[in-house]
């Protein structure tokens, strides 16, 4: 704990004393010492795991997307090899239940590539993945680079882990102030709140911009996967990408959340408010996903939206509807964006 709070004297001092909220989720999940994804997470779901996901508890999802998979390689009519990029990949079970769902002759045909930040993870789906033909990457580019710019692109639950920013409304002022952390030797952590810098974007946030915004009204905008989406599709000549996350449209996702989705998991317990900033590196830290700006934001990028649509539909479209995550938990909790690149 001492090394900790000297970690975020420093840390804080360089910066005046305080950060944005979007700097300190970085600081909390991937920090290469204290980050919760860098250092300290052992596993996705289980008795070990502090949360679960759709992959961890079905294999149903990994049958759907080979099916996907399928679907979009004959789309685009590529014979003989072909590049599959996961980003962000868990532990591993994912990715093999894709890679059992092709026959041994087919999945000669899949090369398949991991790209993850996090090392205890990628040892993790290196113990899951082994036999099995896969190739690892830290950075999109790399992978990118060894499929050769075509690929079929899919992620479960990675948008969520992208450090956010959050915002609070004002209905005195009539404007949003931007949430920044502070720290001090004797109280800990707190919240301060600062106004947005002349010239901010906010017509590129949707949920900057719902018709309704009570007093105190907090949301939360990711201007960092935007600009890894970016990066990522200008290196992308051609194939389709996958979405799965748990989220929605904005006014979906804030209707009747007045303090916005921001909150930690720890063994799998969900936590909000204050408790989000305790147990720095030992709990996991999400938002939930606005799928109304991941839609613009590929349109402004010439993306193609194929289909938008809950969970629940995307298992039933492949057949796997009987399936418990086919229900109305996080059948209807998660969404499934489908867009494609010529």
């Amino acid at each position: 704990m001492s090394d900790l709070r000297s970690f975020l004297h420093r840390t804080f001092e360089k910066s005046g004393g305080e950060i944005p909220f979007e700097n300190f989720m970085a600081m909390a999940l991937y920090d290469p010492s204290f980050g919760y994804y860098s250092a300290e997470i052992e596993d996705v779901g289980g008795e070990r795991g502090d949360f679960a996901t759709s992959a961890t508890l079905s294999a149903a999802l990994g049958r759907a997307i080979a099916k996907w998979l399928k679907e979009e390689r004959e789309y685009h009519d590529w014979s003989g090899a072909f590049h599959v990029i996961e980003v962000g990949a868990g532990n591993g079970v994912l990715a093999r239940e894709i890679l059992k769902s092709f026959n041994w002759w087919k999945r000669r045909e899949v090369h398949y590539h991991i790209v993850d930040v996090s090392a205890p993870l990628r040892q993790k789906q290196q113990a899951v993945l082994k036999g099995f033909k896969v190739f690892w990457h830290t950075k999109m580019e790399e992978a990118l680079e060894a499929a050769g710019s075509k690929a079929l692109i899919f992620s479960n639950e990675l948008v969520d882990a992208f450090p956010a920013k959050r915002m609070i409304w004002s209905q005195i002022e009539g404007h949003w102030h931007e949430v920044f952390i502070a720290f001090d030797r004797e109280r800990g952590l707190s919240e301060v709140f600062r106004a947005l810098p002349k010239g901010f974007p906010v017509d590129l946030y949707s949920a900057m911009n719902l018709s309704e915004r009570p007093q105190g009204q907090r949301v939360e905008i990711q201007p960092l996967y935007q600009l890894w989406l970016a990066h990522a599709v200008q290196q992308w000549e051609q194939g389709s990408m996958l979405t799965i996350d748990y989220g929605g449209e904005a006014a979906e996702v804030y209707h009747r959340r007045p303090h916005g989705t921001a909150r930690a998991y720890f063994q799998q317990q969900r936590l909000e408010g204050a408790e989000i900033y305790q147990r720095i590196g030992k709990q996991d830290l999400t938002v939930d996903v606005n799928f109304t700006d991941l839609m613009n934001w590929g349109g402004e990028l010439e993306l193609e939206k194929v289909g938008y649509e809950k969970q629940t539909e995307f298992l039933h479209r492949y057949g796997e509807g009987s399936d418990v995550m086919a229900g109305a938990g996080a059948g209807d909790a998660f969404r499934v964006l489908s867009q494609r690149r010529w």
